[in-house]
């Protein structure tokens, strides 16, 4: 059915739950007069009667009395969206973003990450949408309601916080911020009883594991090209094969982030291998003359089962330095997968990784591919992005959840062949503070409010 945008006003009317449409809606939704007609907002329902607002018949606005707005916890008026669906109306759609850290202080009502928070809601600006950040705490389950915070625009034009009780939304994004606060007993909860919600589709769910990535997709022809080769808990046999097809091997923890957990092992051409880390006062770089002594350097104080071993690859370096790609994809309101952003992370000096916590420099993709390839930049901007799609749809098919936006990290090696090491399902947005990534930071933010649309059936 075909969706509405209109302007939505309230009424002050205590006594009548009613919607006042303008007559050239009433006509093509085929409403009469006085008709008592079911109206939605996310999970809440009241059965309200429909008036035609016969002083402004062409006008693009409807309006709700006070009584239908209190009842459906209409947090605002404003843009909003309008379609009948199943005999009923819906307006909406309501998004919600569930996370924890949530404090009553509504000047950083998210505390440190607010400022994170505050960027993602200014995305709904003309996009006609209630859009709000709640915690697992905030949702009454009785009432089908959550006391939310929403960021609203004061007549100065400025932002503020203001917390509101409102329906249950159409869609939840997950941006539950950590794996230990997965396991918080109200965030389990929380996500048992909406699985038994009908039609509530939640995306981005969970944490990936890097082994759990590489279970679904090495058996996969479609992308398996891409994959390095990789062994869970790895013994030293499993590590001294390795080295004998590869000059280098990375131990990887299985659940890490962020880089931290790294170690690169390096063949020597004269013999001896070569271990490298970062540790807290920095980059760390050691010989050994046999490899069972660098295992057991490595494993006196990391647990072998929490680890992978990982082909190296041999990447292509950018002022003698390794980088890799942070492809930021996102569905769109089509579900389509798209690339918003692509940012080559260079490696600092003698780091191990490309993080930026570790040295690294983030420049934007297509520069440092316009400078290594010239007038073939297209072509292998097309080749980074093509496998990226490619693998963000065998990640979402094997998973059998909803996936809304990806963070991967792709490398390019010295043959122009792409691999992916890395899977995020809550990419971090520390690439997008380059000043000439900022219009993909918009671009990102955006659709993650065109593909809750979709979801949500707007």
């Amino acid at each position: 059915m075909e969706t509405f945008r209109m302007r939505l006003r309230f009424l002050s009317n205590p006594r009548v739950s009613g919607i006042i449409l303008p007559t050239n809606l009433f006509s093509r939704l085929q409403l009469r007069h006085r008709q008592k007609i079911k109206v939605m907002l996310g999970k809440k329902e009241v059965v309200a009667t429909v008036l035609q607002d016969k002083r402004n018949p062409e006008a693009n606005v409807i309006k709700v009395t006070t009584l239908l707005q209190s009842e459906l916890g209409i947090p605002h008026g404003g843009l909003i969206q309008l379609k009948q669906e199943n005999s009923a109306l819906r307006i909406g759609p309501a998004i919600g973003i569930v996370t924890t850290g949530i404090r009553k202080d509504s000047r950083q009502p998210i505390g440190p990450r607010t400022s994170f928070f505050y960027k993602l809601l200014q995305a709904q600006e003309g996009k006609g949408v209630f859009y709000y950040i709640f915690s697992p705490h905030d949702v009454d389950w009785s009432t089908n309601t959550v006391n939310a915070w929403f960021l609203r625009k004061g007549k100065t034009g400025g932002y503020f916080w203001k917390k509101m009780v409102t329906a249950m939304p159409d869609v939840v994004y997950d941006r539950i911020p950590s794996r230990s606060a997965e396991k918080h007993e109200a965030v389990r909860e929380f996500k048992y009883k909406l699985a038994s919600y009908p039609n509530m589709p939640m995306f981005n769910q969970g944490f990936f594991n890097k082994w759990g990535v590489h279970q679904l997709l090495y058996p996969n022809p479609e992308v398996n090209e891409h994959i390095p080769e990789t062994y869970t808990s790895p013994s030293l046999t499993t590590v001294l094969n390795l080295l004998r097809k590869y000059p280098i091997v990375y131990l990887k923890p299985k659940n890490g982030s962020l880089g931290y957990g790294i170690v690169k092992v390096v063949r020597q051409s004269g013999g001896g291998y070569t271990a490298s880390y970062h540790t807290g006062s920095g980059n760390v770089k050691r010989q050994f003359s046999k490899l069972s002594s660098l295992y057991q350097h490595v494993f006196r104080s990391r647990r072998v089962g929490s680890y992978l071993a990982q082909q190296g690859i041999p990447l292509k370096t950018f002022h003698g330095r390794p980088f890799d790609f942070r492809v930021h994809l996102h569905k769109n309101q089509q579900n389509e997968w798209v690339v918003s952003c692509t940012a080559a992370k260079v490696a600092g000096s003698g780091s191990v990784t490309t993080h930026v916590r570790t040295g690294g420099t983030v420049i934007p993709g297509d520069e440092l591919l316009h400078h290594l390839y010239g007038k073939q930049k297209e072509l292998m901007s097309e080749r980074v992005s093509e496998a990226s799609i490619r693998l963000a749809t065998a990640i979402e098919q094997a998973k059998g959840i909803d996936l809304g936006e990806l963070g991967l990290d792709m490398g390019i090696d010295i043959h122009g062949h792409v691999w992916m090491f890395e899977a995020n399902s809550k990419p971090g947005r520390s690439i997008f503070k380059h000043a000439r990534l900022r219009q993909a930071d918009q671009e990102s933010r955006k659709l993650l409010v065109d593909y809750s649309c979709y979801l949500a059936n707007f």
